[in-house]
C-alpha cells in the first residue's frame, strides 16, 4: 500500500509540475523541451521523485555570463544567487552548480553553466489532516461533488490526491519565483556596478568661432580749393 501511495503521490505532484512549466511558457518565451526564458535567463523545472521517503525535484537557471562586467566570475554570480534564495522562506535542501557542454551543430560546441536548486518536501508540507477535514466539510456544505480519481474509492482518497496536487503546484510556484527574483537583484547589482565603473562622459565643447576682422575704414581726403593768384 505504501508503494502505490507513493505511486499515485508522485502522479498528482507531477501533474502540478506540468501544469506550473505550461503556465510559464505560456506567459514567457517558450524554449526547447520544457524550458521557458524570462528577462534573458532560461528556467527549467526538473519532474519529482522519491528521496529517503521525500519528494525531490530541481529547478535551474542558465548563467548569463554575457552581462558580467570585469572582474565578476561565474562562482561569484552563483554564489551572490545562491545567498538569496536562501533567504526565503523555503530553503533549497542543496545549492549546486552544473556545467554542460552539447554539439550545436558538427562545428559547434556550445557550454553553458546552471545555478540548480533541490527542493526537498515531505508529506506533511503538502496536507495536514486538518487541511482534509476542512476541504471535506467545505464539500459537503456546498453540496460539491469531489472529483472522480479512477482507481481511489473514498472521498478522503481523493481529497488528499487532490490537496497535494494543489499544494505542490503553489509551493514550486514560490520556489521558481524565489530564483527568478535572485537573479533580477543580482543582474541590477551588476549592471550598477558596471555602468559606475564606467568614466563620466565628457560634454563635448564647441571650438569658439573667430572673431572676423572688420574691414578698415576707408579715408578720403578732401582737396582744398586752390586760391586765386593775385593780380
Amino acid at each position: 500500500m505504501g508503494a502505490l501511495r507513493d505511486q499515485l503521490f508522485l502522479q498528482f505532484i507531477n501533474k502540478a509540475l506540468d501544469k506550473l512549466r505550461d503556465e510559464y511558457r505560456a506567459k514567457h518565451s517558450p524554449k526547447k523541451g520544457d524550458r521557458f526564458l524570462i528577462k534573458g535567463i532560461t528556467y527549467e523545472i526538473g519532474e519529482c521523485r522519491m528521496n529517503s521517503g521525500a519528494f525531490v525535484f530541481e529547478i535551474s537557471s542558465k548563467i548569463p555570463q554575457e552581462i558580467f562586467p570585469k572582474g565578476v566570475n561565474i562562482e561569484k554570480y552563483f554564489k551572490s544567487v545562491v545567498k538569496l534564495v536562501n533567504k526565503a522562506k523555503k530553503k533549497p535542501d542543496e545549492c549546486k552548480m552544473e556545467n554542460i557542454i552539447h554539439s550545436a551543430s558538427e562545428l559547434e560546441i556550445k557550454e553553458r553553466d546552471y545555478v540548480k536548486l533541490v527542493y526537498r518536501y515531505a508529506e506533511s508540507e503538502l496536507y495536514t489532516h486538518k487541511d482534509l477535514e476542512k476541504r471535506l466539510k467545505y464539500h459537503q456544505a456546498k453540496k460539491i461533488p469531489i472529483p472522480n480519481i479512477p482507481g481511489i474509492a473514498t472521498p478522503s482518497g481523493k481529497l488528499v490526491l487532490q490537496l497535494v496536487e494543489e499544494s505542490m503546484f503553489s509551493l514550486a510556484k514560490r520556489n521558481i519565483q524565489d530564483l527568478i527574483s535572485a537573479n533580477e537583484e543580482v543582474k541590477k547589482a551588476l549592471k550598477a556596478k558596471a555602468s559606475a565603473k564606467k568614466p563620466a562622459a565628457k560634454a563635448k565643447t564647441k571650438p569658439k568661432a573667430k572673431a572676423k576682422k572688420k574691414p578698415a575704414a576707408k579715408t578720403t581726403s578732401k582737396k582744398k580749393p586752390a586760391r586765386a593768384k593775385k593780380r
